[in-house]
């Protein structure tokens, strides 16, 4: 069993946090040597005071991040050093746990209150798209399948929104007339959001000043996690998008 770190070692493990967060491997390992028990606790990190994370999956979500193909030619160099990092964290995690098949499938609605992510596990939630009821949108004579995988994309829930999407929902259906309101579109949208406002000048900002600045590591938490849970949201919907227009 995984005991968490007490309040003081949580707090030297933001160093962790950082060095596996921008794929920094010298620095994860001097970590582990300077650092042993703490960095037995790695699986226990605690983003706050409620919640936990295992810092591991932070390399997967620099996976996601940077292996995308719709990066821009102007940002390729930071990408291709960022992907070049993250392929040796990943070396590193195969050979600490002599696995050379590292596949993780990451809940990422756990952790919905630290990006844009309607909570699964609520009522209401359950029964909204985008502002408005359901049934708001029924009255107006669209299918149930279509507003049901909106509402299953705005909870990132992978498994209930791949279900529909092989079952024929649309993710391109826009509900509302003067705007780009449908599912497709709001994935698209939050994963240029992120990665242009928040992972970019993060990453950016690193190459020029490294460990020399303050860091926010809820913040930091949230938009690495928020850009990886809708990367492979866009993936999914992508897939299907073609067949199901």
């Amino acid at each position: 069993m995984n005991i968490k770190p007490t309040i003081s070692e949580n707090k030297k493990m933001e160093k962790l946090f950082l060095a596996i967060y921008f794929n920094d491997i010298e620095k994860v390992i001097d970590f582990k040597n300077q650092f042993p028990e703490i960095y037995a606790k790695k699986e226990s990190f605690q983003i706050d005071r409620y919640t936990t994370f295992d810092l591991i999956n932070l390399t997967f979500f620099n996976q996601k991040v940077w292996f995308d193909d719709d990066w821009s030619e102007e940002i390729m160099p930071l990408v291709k050093k960022n992907r070049l990092r993250t392929e040796q964290m990943l070396d590193f995690w195969r050979t600490e746990f002599g696995i050379q098949k590292m596949i993780r499938e990451f809940e990422y609605n756990k952790y919905c209150d630290y990006f844009f992510c309607d909570d699964p596990n609520d009522p209401d939630d359950n029964e909204e798209v985008i502002i408005d009821p359901i049934s708001y949108f029924l009255e107006k004579g669209f299918r149930e399948i279509d507003l049901r995988l909106y509402n299953r994309v705005e909870c990132f829930d992978f498994a209930e929104v791949k279900k529909l999407l092989e079952k024929g929902a649309k993710s391109n259906i826009d509900f509302y007339e003067d705007e780009d309101s449908n599912a497709f579109s709001r994935i698209g949208d939050e994963c240029s959001f992120l990665a242009t406002c928040f992972i970019i000048p993060e990453f950016k900002i690193f190459e020029e000043k490294e460990y020399y600045q303050d860091f926010d590591i809820k913040e930091m938490f949230g938009s690495l996690l928020g850009l990886a849970a809708n990367q492979e949201m866009y993936d999914l919907l992508n897939a299907y998008k073609v067949e199901n227009i």
